[in-house]
């Protein structure tokens, strides 16, 4: 009756011509009762995007077919079945471009498919959004996380505990009569084997997707999830590259929703992370970096997550020293990077007369970087992030100064 799928592809979007590059197919019956299940990984003949979210080598699928060689397969898997999936909206889509890209017309319905992700909201009011958090919720174990097959034996677990909550017939028996209808086209058998990577134990990685687990979810506007789940896999390694930003800005698009809309959703999402930031024993120093990265990457400010700690800490957080606050003393060492309206030659002279020591390298010893962009890529920046050496804009370094001149 049911199939579960779960994708993992080369991005967030089938619109920038992103792929499939592993699929992976659970069947149950009509009581959730296992029946059979199907994995392969696929040549999508082109870069496999963010390898190390997904975990997959372009040695790994030297061998592997591409869709057009699976397609008769997974369409006899899918066939007469009422899809479930977790955040099933972003695995339709991909399936329906592939199928289409293959000249196969699926009949893939997402309002006729089951998301485990909506069913916990349904379910569990207040129920966090992603797969680790609910299966950790109910008691299922997630391993191999970023594998197909791990993430659909996950999911099917979790449709199955979810299935128990209601009685047989289920309240969807009318849309899998629909399903079941639906008339696929005639494909010739392939004999294509699938091509298995090994599934790797060891769960979530990093301290940020920990945080992201603990995300609550927005309520409105209907399509929040859809999105939020999104920026979830765009952030999972603290980056959002300029490639991802456009997907993002796609699937805004694609789910209808506003620029205030989008506004409203990142400042929701830098909020819950500052919320499990604090409640996070291991987050120290470096990952608070991260999560002002991440803040300012959605339009935010530093000074945007120093509001949201307060506010979740009851009064109990301090935020630290800023310029513009204590600023650094007398003495500090400093190196400037990147172009600036004044000439390098003057901000030397302003840093000498306040009492800084400007140098040409960063070392342990440079005490602060001054930048013309705070998120520069300069090997001056790199080796600063590196370090652990604060960088401040010149605005705020322009700041610093009057308070100097202020105090003589």
């Amino acid at each position: 009756m049911y199939a579960v799928i779960d994708t993992e592809t080369t991005g967030l979007s089938p619109e920038q011509r992103h792929r499939v590059i592993e699929v992976a197919v659970v069947l149950l019956d009509e009581f959730g009762r296992f029946e059979r299940e199907w994995v392969t990984l696929l040549n999508p003949q082109r870069d496999l995007g963010p390898q190390h979210i997904h975990g997959i080598r372009a040695a790994d699928i030297l061998a592997a077919p591409d869709f057009v060689a699976i397609a008769p397969e997974l369409a006899g898997l899918l066939a007469g079945r009422m899809v479930v999936g977790h955040n099933v909206e972003f695995d339709l889509d991909f399936l329906r471009a592939e199928f289409a890209r293959a000249g196969i017309d699926a009949p893939l319905v997402t309002n006729r498919s089951m998301c485990t992700m909506a069913l916990a909201a349904y379910l569990h009011p207040g129920a966090k959004r992603t797969l680790g958090a609910c299966c950790a919720a109910a008691g299922i174990p997630l391993d191999g996380w970023h594998s197909a097959l791990a993430d659909t034996r996950a999911t099917a677990r979790l449709f199955v505990h979810y299935l128990q909550s209601f009685s047989q017939p289920p309240p969807w028996q009318w849309a899998y009569e629909e399903v079941r209808a639906y008339r696929w086209p005639e494909l010739a058998p392939s004999r294509m084997a699938p091509v298995v990577r090994p599934v790797q134990a060891g769960g979530r990685h990093g301290w940020m997707s920990r945080l992201v687990d603990q995300l609550p979810r927005a309520s409105e506007p209907p399509q929040a999830d859809s999105y939020l789940a999104l920026l979830d896999r765009v952030l999972s390694e603290r980056e959002i590259t300029a490639d991802g930003a456009e997907q993002l800005v796609q699937a805004a698009t694609r789910l209808g929703l506003t620029r205030g809309q989008v506004t409203e959703l990142h400042r929701f999402y830098v909020t819950g992370l500052a919320d499990a930031f604090w409640n996070d024993r291991d987050a120290g120093p470096v990952e608070r970096r991260d999560l002002d990265r991440v803040a300012i990457m959605l339009g935010h400010t530093v000074t945007d997550v120093d509001e949201a700690l307060a506010q979740v800490s009851a009064g109990r957080y301090v935020p630290p020293a800023r310029p513009g606050s204590q600023g650094f003393p007398a003495g500090s060492t400093l190196v400037f990077t990147g172009d600036m309206i004044d000439p390098r030659e003057q901000w030397h002279e302003r840093a000498i007369a306040a009492g800084f020591h400007p140098e040409e390298v960063v070392t342990p010893a440079t005490t602060f970087v001054v930048a013309a962009d705070v998120d520069s890529l300069s090997l001056k920046a790199k080796e600063a992030r590196r370090l652990g050496v604060p960088i401040i804009a010149v605005d705020d370094f322009r700041r610093l100064l009057g308070q100097k001149r202020a105090a003589s």
